[in-house]
């Protein structure tokens, strides 16, 4: 049976929120990094008088003895000469250097003619449209200024024209009052990245980026990155662009990157990235890789740090109050995953008491106070022993477990909900009282499931997705079958616009990419419930082994980080049905090490044990019924199975 999975490891990044809105703040300086070199090259090439004509030696010792005029303050008579000169232009630069000097003096209107004239004589000069066009933006006449750099785009001075263009939006949005444009529009695209060509500055790439990735192709925006990041914010970006992508290990290589520039980074990228949010994108890029140690490392250094520093915290006040919880919160599952429910238990209440209306945490501690609270299934000889007032190492544990009231959980559920009204919280108070009310009986919780999804809907068979899961799964477990997959199809047909005309199997395997996680797995168990093995094996293998988006390492496949681990027994089990009986032990075995539940595990050990025995691999079958009973001395068929070789 599938389940929900409550505990969320890490929350999706949007590369989008980086489209920095003081970008437009640069579009003024762009000049900057550009003219200097045009006046430089004209400088140059007066200088170069070993191979001048006679002509140009003349033109340029006459501008020598200009500037030495302008130098001494004799601007009338500086002017006088240039006035001269100026018919003996002979070239771009030339023109270019009565321009300078004509605008030195202050004489705006010569200064312009010069360049007009040039302009007439050869329109597309791309040295003199820039200069003219540079010269009309310092004006603020926007307009012509962006007419005179249109020659200029995919050159190597286009960044005047995107510094044209770019101001000339603002005015007109401006004049006409509707606001700042947007953006993150396609036509910006080109003006961006002749930004950037024209500066070097990253700011510009992040925007090309940012349009990429609103139009869903993650792969151009990463192919955008540039070769080396000096500064941590830039290298954060980038991992948030791969960990949008499906690039986890780019996403982890990028963080690692921030982490090692963040102590030497400029004062501007430290106030732009704090280290918690550079640890949280680590860790999050680390368990969607299933490197779940690696990111308890990074979480732990992170607490650390800030435990010796508490003042830290109040330094990146934004970060700490959005990203802390998590941090917490995922540290307390990995804890629960590993049996330290000590430390689960802690963070767990540091974090709703930190953070009292931070649904993913106040979800985790009700679960915890849940499994907690459960009583201990004891076998006859355990329950003898306990008469005696003696106990086995396992009634030990449990009576020394860490544990939290329900009634606690119950108690910050309620007083969140009615500060936020948040649904996710509401359905899960809803879970917690239908697993804890027994007075309510089954009829009684599916007439409070319909009754929602009516109150909820949000069109024809549409519902929020958590609400949808919810019931999904509560009609699943009260043996519903028919009504949950009646909602379920529905739902979908509605969602992805099914053609009505169409197989929908056919469909479903064709749309699994556009599925949620959540959605792909309840296509893959009613597909295997209604006997379509090969559509329940094609969309498992995507569930279980492609969801993640991680390419395939040949035979080396690494099971999704936010699979359910009841999808991966049941695409083993169909591989066993299907005679692939090593692929199914296989998983098993990789399911078995990320089970987090005892009983879950101990099924997944008798499973394997069935298998061995029917390949007449007895002791195998011995020792994998011996550890299904050890994990849960309640599995009946494991200590019938278990009895059963023994006796051979």
């Amino acid at each position: 049976m599938i389940h929900s999975n409550s505990s969320t490891l890490c929350s999706t990044k949007s590369a989008r929120q980086l489209l920095r809105k003081d970008n437009m703040n640069r579009v003024r300086a762009l000049h900057r990094f550009l003219l200097p070199v045009l006046f430089t090259a004209g400088i140059l090439v007066s200088a170069a008088s070993c191979s001048m004509s006679a002509s140009r030696k003349s033109f340029t010792g006459k501008l020598d003895e200009i500037d030495a005029l302008i130098g001494q303050g004799q601007d009338a008579d500086a002017l006088s000469e240039l006035k001269k000169i100026e018919k003996k232009t002979y070239d771009s630069w030339s023109r270019i250097g009565i321009f300078r000097r004509y605008n030195q003096l202050g004489e705006t209107e010569r200064a312009e003619r010069v360049l007009r004239n040039g302009l007439r004589k050869n329109p597309k000069n791309p040295e003199l449209s820039a200069v003219y066009a540079h010269f009309l933006l310092r004006n603020g006449r926007y307009d012509e200024a962006e007419k005179a750099a249109e020659c200029l785009r995919g050159t190597q001075y286009g960044s005047i024209y995107s510094e044209a263009y770019l101001n000339e939006v603002l005015s007109s949005a401006d004049s006409a009052g509707s606001g700042e444009p947007s953006f993150i529009d396609m036509k910006f695209y080109p003006v961006y990245l002749d930004a950037y060509e024209g500066t070097n500055d990253s700011y510009w790439l992040r925007n090309c980026a940012v349009i990429n990735m609103t139009a869903g192709d993650y792969d151009k925006a990463l192919s955008l990155q540039p070769s080396g990041s000096t500064e941590p914010e830039d290298a954060y970006f980038w991992s948030l662009v791969a960990y949008d992508g499906k690039q986890y290990g780019s996403a982890a290589a990028f963080a690692e990157k921030a982490q090692a520039l963040y102590p030497d980074a400029s004062i501007h990228s430290r106030h732009s990235v704090s280290p918690i949010e550079i640890a949280s994108m680590l860790s999050d890029a680390y368990v969607s890789l299933s490197e779940t140690d690696e990111a308890e490392n990074v979480r732990r250094s992170l607490l650390a740090q800030l435990a010796a520093n508490p003042a830290a915290g109040t330094d990146y006040d934004e970060s700490y109050m959005t990203m802390m919880p998590s941090i917490y919160v995922d540290s307390a599952l990995y804890a629960e995953s590993n049996g330290d429910d000590g430390k689960c238990g802690s963070l767990l209440t540091y974090a709703v008491d930190t953070w009292p209306d931070y649904v993913p945490g106040l979800i985790a501690y009700a679960d915890f106070a849940y499994r907690t609270s459960r009583p201990l299934e004891e076998t006859p000889q355990e329950q003898t022993l306990r008469d005696k007032g003696l106990a086995t190492l396992r009634m030990e544990k449990y009576d020394n477990r860490t544990t939290i009231p329900v009634s606690d959980a119950e108690f910050r559920m309620d007083k969140s909900f009615a500060q936020k009204n948040d649904p996710q919280l509401y359905i899960a108070r809803l879970d917690l009282k239908y697993k804890t009310d027994r007075s309510l009986t089954v009829n009684d919780k599916i007439a409070d499931v319909w009754n929602e999804l009516e109150n909820s809907t949000n069109g024809t068979d549409l519902y929020p997705a958590a609400l949808l899961e919810f019931a999904v799964n509560k009609l699943l477990s009260y043996e519903r079958t028919e009504d949950a997959w009646t909602l379920y199809s529905r739902y979908i047909i509605s969602k992805y616009k099914f053609d009505a005309g169409r197989d929908f199997w056919e469909q479903a395997v064709s749309h699994e990419k556009e599925f949620t996680l959540q959605e792909a797995e309840y296509a893959a168990w009613f597909a295997a419930y209604q006997r379509y093995a090969d559509t329940a094996e094609r969309l498992y293998e995507y569930c279980v082994y492609e969801s993640s988006g991680i390419p395939e390492d040949g035979e080396n496949k690494k099971i999704a980080a936010f699979v359910s681990t009841s999808s991966c027994m049941n695409l083993a089990m169909i591989y066993s049905s299907l005679g692939a009986v090593p692929q199914s032990l296989d998983l098993y075995g990789a399911a078995a090490s990320r089970a987090v539940d005892t009983k879950q595990k101990g099924e997944i050990m008798y499973r394997m044990a069935v298998i061995y025995a029917a390949q007449q691999k007895n002791r195998e079958a011995l020792r994998s019924a011996g550890y299904a009973l050890a994990l849960d001395p309640s599995n009946a068929r494991a200590k019938l199975l278990r009895d059963k070789l023994s006796s051979k």
